[in-house]
């Protein structure tokens, strides 16, 4: 069955520029429609003109920042993509990246880690709303005495989603109902996820910190640090009270094996597997959110098994919100040595830590609010050695649980976020005309079962007031809004195998 997206993604000179050591950005485009799950396929543009002809079809050119239909040309910046990567993985980190003037950002650290590659200008963080902005440097110290100025707006999913408003404006200017599949489960607008790094390993520590879990009635992927390890009845508890069990590598020099490197990573992916009893690791964050190089960790982590990294966030107080430009899970993409190829391994960016201690409360809200409009993602980070000390700490995860809950955003661990995100790109999508005007049929095909999915629909004009019937298939449908566009929404369970849906106006 044809689909509605063709994609030239002129290979040919892609492998030019791989032979040239260069990066061929627009490959990216097909992350980006994955992650949507917009139907497509990768044509020859030789073949693009027999494909216009057929109708209900849109050719892109990704390299050429250009869609195509038969009613017409709508375009986008080609360099969209390189934009998109850039701001998500930085830029190679090699050493210190420079300070914020105003010295809120002191990355100069001596510590090579995430923040060090920033590829956003500070230029681009606002303060968050009445905050006042503080006269002379910015004292970074903790607690905080003053809101720094914080990237608040997810950038790269932005620019994501300027790709995807000229796939829908040509669709619509066509006449081309689209279907894709919401990023949450139907209904559900976006979600959260709460980590926690067990820096120092004090067992009383993290006693305090499960009673705070507990009272905020969120479960979080905790993330156990080389070298030492809690006492054993504490790890036990951690998974009993429903917890994930993850990896904090340590590349911070302080131990035999904590330090940078392949051998290092493998042996204290063996080191958890140890201590917690769990054979498959599924999550990792990076102690102080080190980093080196560019895509060399990604790859060792899918060379070690590690599905999910939640490294990519910040270490300083003026670097928080959304320094990457995400709060969506994706797909790494490798260098040109790697032949650009799709790295196997979801990140899953970290927007702040420890409220009210090593970040200002004020940005709670941003965050949440940010990632509600783009329907991501929020990742918060607590230590228990601050939940245990600090009550003032304590009580702001307890109140960022309750604001997410109140914004409809669930609370997801590492592995849930993993194991759905998965699940969903196993899902495709087509839609053929029905047998009268207002009717149309959606077949969905889905490698695994999937409850509660949302099957959105672009359908050209849709009204917020319009009403349809589901005349095939178990479903329920209403009119939502999705990026800003009124779009219907099948909600129903996918069995694995195919499943087969018709809605009509009225």
């Amino acid at each position: 069955m044809s689909s509605s997206i063709v994609v030239v993604l002129d290979e040919a000179e892609a492998a030019a520029r791989h032979d040239k050591g260069e990066n061929a950005w627009w490959l990216y485009c097909t992350e980006v429609l994955d992650h949507v799950r917009l139907p497509y396929e990768v044509v020859e543009r030789d073949d693009v003109r027999a494909r216009l002809a057929e109708g209900n079809v849109l050719a892109v050119f990704p390299r050429e920042g250009r869609v195509l239909s038969r009613a017409g040309e709508t375009t986008f910046p080609a360099d969209v993509w390189e934009r998109i990567v850039t701001i998500q993985q930085g830029h190679p980190v090699e050493q210190d990246g420079p300070p914020a003037p105003d010295g809120s950002c002191p990355v100069d650290d001596g510590i090579l880690k995430c923040d060090d590659g920033l590829a956003l200008s500070y230029d681009e963080r606002a303060l968050p709303p009445g905050q006042v902005r503080v006269e002379g440097v910015f004292p970074h110290v903790y607690p905080p005495r003053a809101a720094a100025p914080i990237f608040h707006r997810p950038t790269a999913d932005l620019l994501r989603l300027e790709f995807l408003t000229a796939v829908f404006d040509a669709a619509a200017t066509a006449g081309l109902a689209l279907p894709w599949l919401h990023y949450w489960p139907a209904g559900v607008p976006a979600v959260a996820h709460m980590s926690h790094d067990s820096d120092g390993n004090v067992s009383e520590h993290a006693e305090a910190g499960l009673r705070v879990f507990d009272e905020a009635g969120v479960k979080v992927t905790w993330c156990h640090c080389y070298p030492g390890g809690y006492r054993p009845e504490v790890v036990a508890e951690i998974a009993a009270r429903g917890h994930e069990q993850a990896l904090h590598y340590n590349a911070m020099g302080d131990a035999d094996i904590a330090s940078w490197g392949w051998p290092q990573l493998r042996a204290q992916y063996a080191w958890v597997q140890a201590l917690t009893g769990v054979e498959e690791i599924v999550s990792n964050k990076n102690h102080y959110t080190r980093w080196e190089g560019w895509d060399e960790f990604f790859l060792w982590c899918e060379r070690v098994g590690i599905r999910i990294d939640q490294s990519r966030g910040p270490s300083k107080q003026g670097n928080v919100g959304f320094p990457f430009g995400s709060c969506h899970l994706w797909f790494p993409m490798a260098g040109p040595a790697e032949r650009n190829r799709r790295i196997d391994v979801l990140e899953l960016p970290l927007h702040t830590q420890d409220l009210a201690w090593a970040s200002h409360e004020s940005i709670r809200d941003v965050i949440l609010d940010g990632v509600l409009e783009v329907h991501g993602v929020a990742h918060f980070l607590f230590h228990s050695a601050h939940l245990a000390t600090k009550p003032y700490v304590a009580e702001a995860c307890r109140q960022v649980a309750a604001e997410a809950r109140r914004r409809g955003m669930p609370w997801w661990t590492s592995k849930q976020l993993n194991a759905w995100e998965r699940a969903r790109r196993g899902v495709r999508l087509t839609t053929l005309p029905g047998s009268s005007d207002g009717e149309l049929r959606v077949e969905v095909t889905a490698q695994a079962a999937i409850d509660q999915a949302g099957v959105v629909l672009a359908w050209p004009g849709l009204t917020p007031d319009a009403t349809f019937r589901v005349t095939e298939g178990k479903a329920t449908a209403r009119v939502v809004t999705r990026h800003g566009r009124h779009v219907l929404e099948l909600a129903a369970d996918l069995p694995a195998g195919v499943s087969r849906f018709t809605v009509a106006a009225g």
